[in-house]
């Protein structure tokens, strides 16, 4: 047991100092912003049945109208209240309301509510948001400071907001991936798309280059158009940013359990390029550094093997320490970091169920659409 615990414990040191380093390398907001490159931004807005949230969205956005140009909201076939919630505020802001075309063959829903989003903006810069989001009090102001010049498109993950089980476990799962494996700087400093990454739930794009690049058309089948869209900007040449989200604004992506499961399916195994081998070695290392040296601290003590227990101790105290150190940075709850083990085991049996369905071929559903790659 010695020797393959050595070697956790090696590596995730390696781990803790990189992330040590990585998460140090978001781009910095420009300390100074002359007033007149102030951009009032159009702020575009897909909405399919998102009743339960949209609102709170809308009346984060009235005491920043001053970087505001216009709202566009489009309800993409919603059979809920959505409509009727955003006409509420067709009088407290620049807001107009649009209704979704059908959907065309090869689309999928999202991409395509962007997509008209896109066609009826008239802001030098698109903010793409998610219904579900809320802005920080300050969140556009801050947003200026990285709208001078420096990129053509920043994405930033916006703090989490976590209430169930399901959501504790997953969600905080996103920007863990990101800080341990992606190289933060290289977002930014290189054209090479396998160096993004992005949220679209906040995308700031400026609307030139993303009319040049080819717009949401031409990642029209894209299950993860965050991805895609950087990617897409990096084709162009295009500089772009991946930010750090909590100064801007907070979320909650699902309010269910299953929401969860049925979200992240649909994105994990797209996040590897629906490439198999890399999936089973992402959940074979997960489960090496993060599961076995549990099941090895329950062996040596049942066993009396105190050398084991002790070293399998301080390999799951590095991981929670990792995962601590993430998790203090997004400002999102601590305590279930002590709980990281049984978190990848949920991703293990997530990603394994995200390879079942693209096996058999039966496409990924997710708000009364189904979608296959």
């Amino acid at each position: 047991m010695f020797p393959l615990l050595f070697t956790i414990i090696c590596i995730l040191l390696l781990q803790l100092i990189w992330n040590l380093h990585n998460s140090r390398s978001f781009p910095k907001a420009a300390k100074h912003l002359p007033a007149a490159n102030k951009q009032q931004l159009s702020v575009l807005i897909p909405a399919r049945n998102e009743e339960a949230t949209i609102g709170r969205l809308l009346e984060s956005l009235i005491p920043q109208q001053a970087y505001i140009k216009e709202i566009l909201v489009l309800d993409d076939h919603s059979n809920d209240q959505t409509a009727a919630i955003v006409r509420q505020y067709e009088h407290k802001l620049p807001l107009r309301l649009f209704s979704g075309k059908a959907l065309p063959p090869g689309w999928t829903g999202k991409n395509y509510a962007c997509q008209q989003l896109g066609e009826y903006a008239k802001g030098e810069w698109l903010l793409f948001l998610d219904a579900d989001v809320t802005l920080e009090a300050r969140g556009l102001q801050r947003l200026q400071h990285y709208l001078d010049g420096r990129f053509q498109m920043v994405s930033a993950f916006p703090r989490q907001r976590v209430h169930t089980f399901m959501e504790r476990m997953l969600i905080p799962f996103m920007l863990f991936l990101v800080i341990c494996h992606l190289p933060i700087k290289q977002v930014q400093r290189s054209y090479d798309p396998k160096f993004a990454a992005a949220h679209g739930a906040f995308i700031c794009i400026h609307q030139q280059s993303y009319h040049e690049a080819g717009r949401h058309a031409a990642i029209k089948s894209a299950i993860l158009d965050d991805m895609e869209l950087m990617r897409l900007m990096k084709q162009a040449n295009y500089p772009v940013a991946l930010l750090r989200g909590e100064q801007f604004a907070s979320m909650r992506m699902y309010e269910k359990n299953h929401e969860v499961w049925l979200g992240f399916r649909k994105n994990i195994f797209s996040g590897t390029g629906n490439n198999i081998f890399l999936t089973l070695f992402i959940c074979l290392l997960y489960s090496v550094l993060y599961i076995v040296p549990v099941a090895l601290a329950v062996f040596g003590a049942v066993t009396g093997d105190m050398q084991t227990v002790l070293m399998a101790a301080i390999a799951y105290a590095l991981g929670v320490l990792i995962k601590f150190h993430i998790d203090y940075q997004a400002r999102i709850q601590k305590w279930p970091c002590f709980l990281h083990p049984l978190a990848c085991s949920f991703f293990i049996l997530l990603a394994l169920d995200a390879i079942r369905i693209h096996w058999r071929g039966e496409g990924y559903e997710w708000k009364g659409r189904r979608y296959y790659q």
